[in-house]
């Protein structure tokens, strides 16, 4: 299956543009950003269906319903999530996600000048530029060669638009699995497996520029791009976690993961024009399974000093969390995946069991 995974990038590769759909590279819930998005073999709840879709078969309740907003650059980008997740039997799940990440309100001035060279400021008018996917995932208890296994498939619906001007539509499937063995736990997400073709249709007409806005002589157009399509490479996880009880009230739980792309060269700790690995860890303390404290470091780049000189720089992660009665409030101190000197956001999700 990773083979697979890997065979579709290479013949794929040469056509298909780095970071392509990133939206969907952000990461949901609190409780996995706070731990530095290492969450590919211990999430729970809903959000699971994001993360691993196999995971789904391991929620302790029926039904599991969970919910996120965040904010990014000064809340100029909102980011919200929904999920809905259910059991019909003990080996099988089924999960419903919705993803939004949108800027509101911009400004648009492109009819700011009248045809008898006025500004006329009642036609300005503004729009938003949002992505959208909607993911619908399956989960299965399964027995390999003795072993009891989960996995899972998601099929997702993407759209995205930018005002009036363009919009585009794309399908992809996602594929997990997950092995339990004793304390440790281990997990295999693929990501856009089939990869995800976006196909754009844009609005020529919106983009043109009248001739009467420019001075004589000058020549400023918005140009329709020739590319119709986007393609998003697939996107493989590693995982593997493990727990352990400190008395009877306290436990300690970390995972560790590791993210390969092949979408060209990243700036991330292994680096090559083929193929690149991004590491993160996580790591999740306890008391009573009710108050929880995480931290994790993600995003490991490689940056310069004024001086010239280079060296490794991670983002680090911290969250609480608070499970009582089925509900679950957690809150994560994060950023989108910069360590300069963007601002961190604060991210706050609810789910409830039930």
């Amino acid at each position: 299956m990773l083979l697979a995974a890997f065979a579709v990038c290479h013949l794929t590769r040469a056509a298909a543009p780095k970071y392509s759909n990133e939206f969907l590279s952000v990461g949901v819930g609190a409780r996995a950003l706070g731990m530095g998005g290492a969450a590919s073999a211990v999430a729970t709840d809903a959000c699971a269906a994001y993360w691993n879709p196999a995971l789904l078969a391991t929620m302790p309740s029926a039904r599991s319903a969970s919910l996120m907003h965040a904010e990014y650059f000064a809340g100029v980008a909102k980011y919200d999530f929904g999920a809905f997740a259910f059991k019909p039997d003990s080996a099988t799940a089924v999960a419903a996600t919705l993803t939004r990440f949108g800027v509101d309100n911009i400004l648009n001035t492109t009819d700011l000048i009248d045809k008898d060279g006025n500004f006329s400021y009642d036609r300005l008018s503004y729009f938003s530029t949002a992505d959208y996917a909607l993911a619908l995932a399956l989960a299965k208890k399964v027995k390999i060669a003795g072993q009891l296994l989960d996995v899972g498939a998601s099929a997702k619906l993407v759209y995205r638009h930018v005002g009036k001007f363009a919009s585009a539509y794309g399908f992809g499937v996602d594929l997990g699995a997950h092995y339990r063995q004793g304390r440790w736990r281990f997990g295999v997400m693929l990501r856009d497996i089939t990869t995800t073709v976006n196909v754009w249709t844009y609005n020529a007409g919106a983009l043109e520029i009248p001739s009467y806005v420019m001075p004589s002589g000058d020549t400023i157009t918005n140009s329709v791009p020739d590319a119709r399509t986007e393609v998003t490479l697939p996107k493989v996880t590693l995982a593997a976690a493990y727990r352990i009880g400190i008395g009877k009230d306290f436990s300690v739980l970390a995972e560790a993961g590791l993210d390969f792309t092949t979408d060209g060269q990243r700036n991330v700790l292994v680096s090559t024009g083929w193929l690149n690995i991004d590491p993160k860890l996580g790591v999740e303390g306890s008391y009573k399974n009710m108050v929880y404290l995480r931290a994790g470091i993600n995003n490991v780049q490689r940056v310069s000093d004024f001086g010239g000189k280079s060296h490794f720089a991670v983002q680090p992660n911290v969250g609480l969390g608070l499970s009582i009665w089925g509900f679950a409030l957690d809150y994560a101190l994060t950023n989108i995946g910069s360590t300069g000197v963007s601002s961190y956001s604060n991210v706050f999700s609810i789910s409830y069991g039930f």
